[in-house]
């Protein structure tokens, strides 16, 4: 089927090309120039004009996008420009509310994907931290008795505690160790032939040292 003198797109077909096969001299209406064409180019579209002339469309689109945004505030980030990024694609050059510069493509910009330098994330991650953590804090602090934190001298006892008393450990010998926590450290209280005795050394060094505390907290 002969093309000749039909137009696709941009594409006004002159003739047959000689000595090509499939191909035809066509005319880019657009810039006048004369060019070969295969022929299923021009009846699938995918070629509308000449390559140069389809690039300064290209390039025409890109500086509509271009002065659309540049100015505009996205999030954290405000647009200031744009340059050539990787594969020479046209990335936008950005000032974050921090202070920090950065580049952001035209899709992670107006879909919101991208809407600061990365301090957005950092500092969302420490609100986080705060939102979970702060109460702790604060719940310690005021929980702080002369080096020690007083709701914790009221601890249950270890699932691991082989001994199922708070303070009281079996040695390798058989014997039974007591000792106490008081302001991060540990004091030893003496190392006894049965469990009870551990168990009173220990009930007493709870009364000496841990009953003042728990009364000041429980004053406060």
């Amino acid at each position: 089927m002969d093309l000749s003198e039909k137009t696709f797109n941009y594409w006004r077909v002159l003739r047959p090309s000689d000595g090509k096969k499939y191909y035809y001299d066509c005319e880019c209406l657009k810039c006048g120039k004369i060019y070969q064409v295969y022929q299923n180019t021009l009846k699938n579209g995918k070629g509308k004009m000449c390559r140069a002339c389809a690039g300064k469309e290209r390039a025409e689109e890109q500086r509509e996008i271009h002065q659309e945004i540049i100015g505009k505030q996205f999030g954290r980030l405000t647009v200031t420009g744009w340059t050539k990024g990787k594969k020479n694609r046209t990335v936008y050059t950005c000032d974050c509310a921090c202070g920090n510069k950065t580049t952001v493509g035209y899709n992670e910009l107006v879909t919101g994907k991208k809407s600061s330098c990365g301090c957005l994330r950092k500092d969302e991650a420490i609100k986080r931290i705060e939102q979970t953590y702060e109460p702790m804090y604060k719940k310690q602090k005021e929980a702080q008795i002369d080096g020690t934190i007083a709701y914790e001298l009221d601890a249950k006892v270890s699932k691991n505690s082989k001994t199922g008393i708070n303070g009281v450990s079996k040695t390798n010998k058989g014997k039974y160790r007591a000792y106490i926590n008081l302001a991060r450290k540990q004091y030893h209280l003496g190392i006894f032939e049965t469990l009870e005795e551990a168990k009173q050394a220990r009930k007493e060094a709870e009364k000496k040292f841990y009953e003042p505390i728990l009364k000041k907290y429980k004053d406060k």
